[in-house]
């Protein structure tokens, strides 16, 4: 281990980082470029996806019930 010289902390002993924590790899780029990547096609997939037609009924009645009310939702 090695001590802090910085004079905030003086006396202080600092923990060695890990390899690769304290800068980019490029390695690092290319997994966090992979993952967004397959983040990006996972999500796009969801909002491509149809609504359950259960849900639309529901939504129909829902628009039918306060429309029907006069006075708005309660």
């Amino acid at each position: 281990m090695t001590t802090d010289k910085t004079g905030g902390g003086a006396g202080v002993e600092k923990k060695p980082r890990k390899a690769g924590t304290d800068g980019a790899s490029p390695v690092d780029g290319l997994l966090q470029s992979s993952l967004g990547k397959k983040l990006r096609d996972s999500y796009q997939e969801v909002v491509n996806e149809d609504v359950p037609s259960k849900f639309l009924t529901l939504l129909d009645e829902l628009k039918k019930k306060e429309s029907g009310s006069g006075d708005g939702p309660t």
